[in-house]
Formats: structure tokens, sequence, C-alpha cells
């Protein structure tokens, strides 16, 4: 302890306090209690980088020092502040909305002055003005930072908020004095100059300056610490922070000298007096008003009941229950197949909706996808997302085409919602898989008013790799250490980017990091929890009646790679179900707006699931897409390690794709081979195999499992949350053994003994946590289909239609890789560039098999040029130097278009670029050179003298058409060297322009794959066809035969075999295999 707190300073400043100070003097002299409501936590580093200090490590020490409050305040927002809420609550400390705010005088002007300014509030109406305040400042006060004004603030009532002037920001304007004073003069007794401790000169002057304001104007004063850690370890991370977002860590130079921990009140005291402005009478009146926090501020509580947004506020529920029935039977009326099984079901669904009070949430849902469509022309998948297919009435309101009752795969209505579950707080979760966001945020902007609908907020958290170079850094790992560990979060990545998002949980970063190296690995984890960035969530959106500004409140996420800016709620999804808040994902999904294209080319809508099943039944053209993996641009199977599997599995109807696509996640790996393999497979269980019959006895689907536990006498609405309790390791203890004796039993009623019962149980254990979800995996199947049917029937409207989508989205390598499926797989041709073309887009012709390419499609072509070469193809040139003499022809692009020959109208190749060369030479932003100077020695003979006039120093060309035609002339016209122009022309195009029939038989090497027989592919130059040919390794020579060359073989075919665990087998195709070869050049 610094001293003995002063027992009667603190008597004497009790009674002059502006509230009722929480604490006896006897009690607050032996322990001075403070508040630390001006801190900084990585919640900060939301467009700066601040702090690496998370919100435990300040708990910690919130409760070492016995202190009552836990802040939400950051810089410019009030935190990620339901998330604070959530800790205070459980951590048994109060919870204070606040923020750091910036504010300047007019947020209509571009003022840089950004100043600070700490805001409390202080009533439960003023959490919710603070959180419209903070809204206000990312809607039209954003410059450079969210910013409040003065007519913002002082329209507030002035009881809502404790207000104090923050840090040496805070006075940035000359007439700061006079806005703080009107400030004061507005909050009363509920605003404080605020005082810190740094020994600054610049804070020693300020605090100065305002202790006088303070004297003069009978204003309050109190201790802000302005911590940014805890203690050295946070320093440090701070520090390790600076360095990651600036490469400095000592970036913010104007913070030399200040002290940003979080001390005791000793060291408060110390630095107070150290400093030298204050008395120790107003050192221990500014700490003591930290108290003002306590008990003057109301305690915030915040609503757990559901918010579902009612767009029908004049009905009852009763009613609106009504309503609810009413659509279900008129939808109901118009479905082409109906029976008495399906009416039971719209009546069990119905009931569980209504008997768990969110009938509003599916009115909602219904009147907004008709809305989006019919209004905003949204478009969404004619399947669905997630367990949604899973319920009939979800059909018949408009979210979906699948048909639960005609499903060929199991599905639950249990797996959507049950009221059990509902009234325990999961909300349902009605997922949109849609083509573009706008069409169905308006429509949910229009149903719920202005500000009743924004994205949701993410937080982005250090990863994994950046995070280990930090820790490594900053505590002195040795560089061998640091890169073996950096390694193997290599690998972890790799596979994690190869890993579709449904199955990355499943993948964990310590299966990959070495055992020597586990337990440093794990030291670096806490850096993993450091705040980076805050973001927009891609599809969640918040939805509520009412308004999000004062509800939520808004704040703004920054993309780091555009710089755009977008408005989001402040809350994040996973907060949601707890506190009753209601949430739509609208997932952009390529598939969607694809397959829509797809069928708007041939004027067809895209047709319903069920339709869709009768197009595909038994239609071989559609399943050899996936036999023959020509799968590019289908949905689910374009990586060519999971097109490669179908090859081997060779799916022939949906019930099977459905089912690949559950078995071809990671954590299904130990049994994948027997499922692609078709070979037999047994639970251990004849009953329960008999049981999951429709999956080959596998447990695929979480529906799987469902099936089983309903079997064995577990109520099928309970079903789902035992799957999930399995999954998330929640299934301990007594509830663990209580439902291992209730399977026990079921298992004797069932079979008569318990002989096979622990096997079995354990394969349930292990497959909930790979089970998927039976309604996505169909719904995914069904996206699937749409594009290889499609493909299949349409296959010239495919190419062309998702080329030009492509072209739109500016994927080269997607243009790239269907263009050449189309060439090898069905025998199209591209046709060469060439000038006066229409080459704005891309067109495909099915009678002629030929590819028109779009000139953008080449790499490095910018999307402009083609544009700009069509807007010349009507003019007439005297020659290829009269062509280039054109205004606003972009230069860069002229030679990789020669190297294609698509000048071949004037001459070719080598000719062409010799006069491009030339006309560089001569022209300076196409004005011709007319002085050359006798000392460069260039042309100076008697052809020069002929076209100039001679001075002693140089010659001024006159006749520049002559001059530069006779230079021409001496150019012979001819090709650049074979290699050179292929080798040029595939690497732009992925295919080459130069194709003679002559020319048959010589074979232009592309690639060569060494990982087994080594397969060399290759273009045929008399065909333009590609070939894949296979060697015997002893005869590859890898000096010799190397991409780019040209060569000539000769092949003999041979039946192509895989490995089986029995052998290798004949697969039924053929390989053709290099005997002889010779390589030119």
């Amino acid at each position: 302890m610094y001293y003995m707190y002063n027992k009667d300073l603190i008597t004497k400043i009790i009674p002059s306090l502006s509230f009722k100070f929480p604490y006896s003097a006897d009690d607050y002299s032996e322990h001075m209690y403070f508040e630390n409501y001006h801190k900084h936590t990585d919640s900060s580093n939301y467009g700066l980088a601040d702090s690496g200090e998370c919100y435990p490590n300040y708990i910690k020490r919130i409760k070492e020092l016995n202190s009552k409050c836990l802040f939400s305040g950051e810089h410019g927002w009030q935190g990620d502040h339901i998330a604070v809420y959530d800790l205070a609550q459980s951590e048994q400390l109060k919870y204070r909305h606040s923020a750091e705010v910036y504010w300047v005088k007019d947020r209509f002007e571009k003022d840089k002055s950004n100043c600070h300014m700490i805001i409390v509030a202080k009533t439960a109406k003023g959490r919710r003005r603070l959180n419209y305040l903070i809204s206000m400042a990312n809607i039209d006060g954003y410059y450079m930072k969210p910013r409040i004004d003065l007519s913002l603030l002082l329209a507030e009532d002035p009881n809502d908020f404790i207000i104090t002037s923050a840090c040496v920001a805070g006075w940035k304007y000359p007439d700061a004095d006079d806005i703080w004073l009107k400030v004061a003069k507005h909050f009363g007794k509920n605003f404080f100059f605020e005082f810190q401790y740094h020994n600054t000169d610049e804070q020693k002057e300020l605090n100065a300056h305002i202790l006088d304001l303070s004297r003069k104007h009978g204003i309050d004063i109190i201790c802000g610490l302005d911590s940014h850690y805890v203690g050295d370890e946070g320093m440090i991370k701070r520090k390790m922070m600076l360095l990651y977002k600036y490469n400095d860590e000592n970036y913010y130079s104007d913070e030399i000298g200040w002290y940003m921990d979080f001390p005791d009140v000793d060291t408060i005291i110390s630095r107070f007096k150290e400093q030298g402005v204050l008395s120790d009478e107003e050192i221990y009146r500014a700490i003591m008003n930290t108290n003002v926090f306590v008990d003057d501020c109301e305690e915030i509580v915040l609503d757990k009941k559901f918010k579902i947004p009612n767009i029908y506020p004049e009905l009852s529920y009763e009613e609106r229950v009504k309503k609810y029935h009413s659509l279900l039977n008129e939808a109901y009326k118009k479905e082409p197949v109906k029976s008495k099984e399906r009416v039971a079901g719209i009546k069990m669904e119905a009931k569980e909706v209504t008997s768990s009070g969110v009938v509003d949430y599916f009115l909602f849902n219904h009147a907004l996808i008709d809305l989006a469509v019919k209004k905003y022309n949204g478009k969404i998948t004619t399947t669905s997302r997630g367990s949604m297919g899973s319920f009939y009435t979800n059909k018949l309101l408009g979210y979906t085409t699948l048909d639960r009752f005609n499903s060929d795969v199991p599905m639950y209505p249990e797996r959507f919602i049950t009221a059990e579950r509902v009234l325990a707080g999961q909300m349902p979760d009605c997922d949109f898989n849609i083509a573009e966001q706008p069409p169905f945020v308006s429509a949910a902007k229009e149903l719920l008013g202005e500000h009743g609908c924004y994205p949701l907020m993410t937080i982005e958290k250090l990863k994994v790799k950046s995070a280990w170079k930090l820790y490594s850094k900053a505590n002195g790992v040795s560089p061998s250490d640091s890169d073996a560990v950096s390694k193997c979060i290599d690998a972890y990545l790799l596979d994690l980017k190869h890993t579709s998002e449904e199955d990355r949980d499943s993948i964990n970063v310590e299966d990959y990091i070495s055992e020597e190296y586990a337990d440093l690995y794990r030291k670096s984890i806490d850096y993993q929890k450091i705040t980076i960035n805050l973001k927009c969530h891609p599809c969640g959106h918040l939805v509520f009646s009412g308004n999000i500004l004062e509800e939520i409140g808004l704040v703004s996420a920054i993309s780091e790679n555009t710089n755009k800016r977008t408005i989001c709620a402040c809350v994040q999804g996973g907060y949601l179900d707890a506190y009753g808040y209601v949430k739509d994902d609208f997932l952009i999904v390529d598939a969607v707006s694809l397959t829509n294209e797809f069928f708007e080319s041939i004027g067809q809508p895209v047709p319903t699931f069920e339709e869709l099943k009768t197009m595909v039944k038994g239609d071989n053209l559609t399943w050899n897409i996936y036999e023959k993996g020509i799968t590019c641009c289908v949905n689910q199977l374009e990586k060519e390690s999971t097109s490669n599997k179908m090859k081997k599995y060779k799916a022939k109807n949906i019930t099977e794709l459905s089912s690949f696509i559950a078995a071809i996640r990671p954590s299904f790996a130990p049994l994948l081979n027997t499922f692609l393999n078709r070979w037999e497979y047994s639970i251990g269980e004849e009953g329960l195999d008999n049981l999951l019959e429709d999956t080959a006895h596998f447990i695929l689907y979480q529906e799987s499992i469902m099936k089983i536990l309903s079997y064995l006498s577990v109520s099928m609405s309970e079903t789902y949350g035992v799957i999930k309790a399995i999954s998330k390791k929640k299934l301990v203890g007594e509830k663990k053994a209580h439902l291992e004796e209730q399977l026990r039993k079921g298992w004797l009623e069932q079979f008569g003994n318990l002989d096979r019962f622990n096997e079995v149980w354990q394969v349930i254990e292990a497959s909930a946590s790979y089970g998927f979800n039976s309604a996505h995996a169909y719904s995914m199947a069904g996206d699937s289909l749409y594009q290889a049917w499609f493909k299949a029937h349409h296959t010239a409207k495919f190419y062309e239609v998702a080329m030009n989508h492509y072209y739109r989205k500016d994927s080269k390598d997607k243009i790239m890789a269907l263009s050449v499926e189309a060439v090898e797989c069905f025998g199209y041709k591209k046709l060469p560039f060439k000038f006066r073309q229409d080459n704005r887009g891309f067109v495909v012709n099915g009678e002629d098999k030929t590819i028109s390419m779009c000139l953008s499609s080449i790499k490095g072509m910018p999307k402009e040029a083609a544009n700009i070469l069509y807007s010349l193809k009507d003019k007439e040139y005297k020659s290829f130097l009269d062509f280039l003499k054109q205004e606003n022809l972009p230069k860069n692009i002229i030679e990789p278009l020669i190297t294609l020959d698509y000048f071949s109208e004037f001459g070719k190749t080598k000719y062409l670029k010799d006069i491009y060369e030339l006309y560089q030479t001569r022209y300076d932003k196409d004005k011709f050179k007319k002085i050359i100077k006798k000392d460069k020695n260039i042309y100076i003979d008697a052809f020069v003298r002929k076209y100039a006039k001679e001075t002693e120093k140089q010659y001024t060309i006159t006749d520049e058409e002559g001059f530069m035609n006779e230079l021409i002339s001496k150019i012979p016209n001819e090709h650049l060297p074979l290699e050179q122009l292929l080798k040029a022309q595939y690497e732009m195009t992925g295919v080459i322009q130069n194709v003679n029939p002559k020319l048959k038989g010589i074979y232009f090497i592309c690639d060569i794959n060494t990982k087994y027989s080594p397969v060399v592919l290759c273009i045929d130059l008399g065909t333009g066809e590609t070939k894949r040919f296979k060697m015997k390794k002893r005869d590859y020579d890898m000096s010799t035969i190397v991409p780019f060359k040209l060569m000539l073989c000769q092949t003999n075919p041979q039946p192509r075999k895989r490995k089986t665990e029995t052998g290798w087998e004949e697969t039924g195709e053929m390989d053709e295999w290099i005997t002889k070869f010779k390589i030119r050049g």
C-alpha cells in the first residue's frame, strides 16, 4: 500500500460529491475502490491496431482490485456490447454501456479532427440513445472515422449519459474550452473533466489548463486510466499487434511517456503525485468520482424474450395463427400430389410452429420471399439449405420445392424444429441460398422499415500462422523451431483451403503439429484470441420489428482488400438465440445464379425439384457427366479430387449422389474407400443394417442416427438434441449414463441380448461427429443435377452462359478451365482471335462446335480492350502502322495480340512485332519523333537523307510516311519461331492458335505429371486436340521431355487399370502409351 488512505480527506470529500457515494468512509479508507471506465481491449483493433488484451484479462484484474463494473466502450464504438454484457452477467459484474466516441463540430463537414469523448449510458434509455448516436456517426457522420457532432450530442437528455472529456485528443480545436463548457452546461453534474496521469509535458500542460477551468466554472474532475493492456504481457502483445499491422512496434510516436497499463490505486496516486499538477484532495476526488458508475447508473437488463418480426401488428396472435393456417391450406390446394400422410404432416408441423410461438417467423419469411422474388426479381434456389427442406410446410410457404414425402433420402421434420427446442431458446433457422442479396434485403426493409434489417458483424481473430509468428517473435522462439512449426501450420492451411465450408470444423490444426512442438505451439493459442478486425457477415442479417439503430446500434465494417465500407448491426450471430433476436441467412451461392442463367438462356423457368428428379431419372447423358468427370462448374464436383472420387463411385441416381456428397466429408475418410468401391458394409447388427438399407448400412446422415435412436425407444423429438450433445462432447456424466441405460433397454427389447451393444454404440458416437444433414445433402445433389443435366442436354449453351458468367466475375482461371473441358471432352474448337471479330463476350456454337472466345479471357488482357478494338473494326487501315496510330489504343495489349496472330490481316507475327518495335522507337504518345541526332549513329546514311533536312548535329524528317514505309519494306514478312509462338499462345489462352493440318502428329507438350507413370499432356498441332499419353518411367527423361517442346511419337493403346485392395483391375477405358518419341529442336 502506498500509504494509509486519508480517512479525513475521504470523509470530507464524500458529502461534496454529486452522486450518492456507494461506500462508507471506513470501507473506502481501507480499500479505495475505483472503476476503470476508460480502457481499451482488442475490440478497439477495428480500423486500427490498438490493443492485444482480451476481456478475460481485464476481468481478472477488475476482480483483483475489487472493482464492480465492466465497460463495453472502445474507440469509436460501444464494442461487442452484447458479448460484454454476457461476460458481465457470468462474472457478476455490473455492465456499463459505453463508448469513446469520435466527435467533430459538424459531422457533415470533411473535418479530420475526430476528437475523443467518453460517453457512458446512465439509464436503459441512455443505452438505446448511445446506440443511436453511434449509428448516426456511421450513417451520415463517417469521414475517416464514425463521428457524432455537437448537434446530435446536445439534443440528448442530459440525464441519460455520463460524459468525460477523455484524453488529450479531446482538445484539438482552438476553441475547445468553449465547446467543453457548452457540453458541461448541458449535462450538468453528469459531466466530468478527465485527468490522466502521464508524466509528459503535453499532459501536464493540459491537466493544469483544465484544472483551472474546473476551479473557475465548478466542473468536477475524474480520473481516466486510458488502459490499453493490463500488465507487461499485454504490453508485449500490443507491440506485436503494431508490428503486425504497421510493421513498427512504436508506430504511435505521440504515446512516448504514456502509462497504458491497468495499475492499482497506489500506483495511480503515485503517478499523479509525480506529475505534480493535482493536490492530494484533487487526486482523491478524481479517483472517488470513478465510483459514480457503481450505483448512479441504472442496471441494464437485456430482454431475452423472442423478438420475432411481426408484419401484422394489427392482428392478435390467434389471428396470425389463423392467417398461417390459411396460407398452408391455400398452398396445399395447389399441390399436384395430395395424400392423408401429407395432411397429417401439415397438421403436425403446424402444431410445432404454433405451440412454440414462432408463427410470426414463418409469416415474415413467406412474405419476404414472395416480395423479393416477385417485386425485386430475387433469385432463390428451388432446393433448400440446411434442414429447412425437412418441413413440408416450408414447401407450401415457398421456401423450397423439396417434398419430404417424396424424398429419396431419410428426412424427419424433427430435424428442423421441435416445440421443445424452440421453447428452450433455440430459434428456427431458415437459410436461403440466393443469387444476390439486394432483392431480399430490400424486401425485408419494405416489410420491417428502413432500419429493420442489417447484416450482422463478425469479429476476425488473429489467424493461426500470424498468431504463431507473433508469439515466436515476442517470446524468443529459435528460428529453427519457429520454421518447423510454421511448416506444420502450412500443411494444415493447405488442407483447410481444399475443404468445403461445412467440413472445416473437422480439421484441427493440432493434428498437424509434430509431437515435439505440440506444447510450444499451444502457448501461441492465446494470440489467436486477439481481435484484428471487424467484418460484415457474408450472409447473416438481423431482422427486427423496430429500430435497429437504437436496439442494437450500427457499426462500419471496412474491407481490407477493397476498402469498401458496409454498415452492419453491432452484434455477432452467436448471441442472437440467447437474447431472442432473429436472423435470416441470405447466402450468395454461385450455383443459384448460374442455374437461373442456364434456363433463362433457353427461355424456360428453372424446373421444380420434383420436375428435376423426373428429368434425371435413368438419364444416361446426365449421369455420364459424373462418371466421366466432366464436372467443371457442376456444383459439389468442381475439385479434381472430388471428381476423381465420383469417377470411381459412378452415381446413377439422386439417392446415390446425395450419399456421395455426405460421404466425401473428411471425417468419413476411414470408410470412404469402402463406400466408393461399393464394398459390402455392416454396422454390426442385422436389424440396424435393415434399418439403414437406404444408405447401404452406412451412417451418412444425422437422420440415420435419429432413425437408430428412435428405433431404440428415444422419442424422435429428442433425437437431434442427443446428436448435438454427442458431437459437441456435452453428453457426459449422468446424462450419458441415463441415455446409455435407455438405449440398452431399447436394444434388449429389439434384439433380446446386449452382445453387440457396446460396439454399435461406439459407431454411433463416432458417427455423430460427421453425420451429415440429409436435407442439405439432398439439396446440394439437386443443385448439382440442374447443372449436370443442362451440360448434358444443352452443352453449347452451358459453356456460353458459364464463360460469360465468369467473365463478369473476372474469373479468368474458371473461364480457362471451362474452355479446356469443352475442347477435351466435347470436341469443341476455339476459334483463333482475329481483329474485326466481336470478341466482347463468349459465343459457343453447338452446330459447328466452335467457341468464339472473349478477348478478356486472355491472361493480362484488360476488360476494356475488347470494346476498344471492336469500335475500330469497321475502319479502313492502309497498313499496320496506320492502325497503330489510333488514339485511345492501349499499347500494352498490342504485343500479346501480335503473338496470338490476332492481326494476321496485316502480316505474320515476327513481321508485325518488328513493326511495333519500330513504332515504339519512332513515336512518342502517337506523335512522330522527327529529330534524329547524328551522334546517336541512327539511320545516318543516304537513306535518311532522302527523307530529312540535315544540319550539323541532326536530321529532321520531313517525309514521315515515306521514311517509315521504306524502313518497314526492309522487314521480312515471317512468323516468330514456332515453339516461341506456341508457348506464348498456350500460356495466355490455354490453347494454340496456329493449327495446321500439315503438322498432324506433331505434339506441343503442355504439362507432365510424374506422380505415378508419367502422363504427358499435349496438343496435336494438326487438329488442336488435347492428347493424354502415358509412358514407362524407365523411358521418361526429364531433361528432354519438358513443357513447351515439340514431340513426335508412336503410341500403343492399353486398357486403363486401377489398384484395389484385391489387386489391379481394368476400368473399361483405354490409355495411349508412348512406345517411341523424338523431341524436335
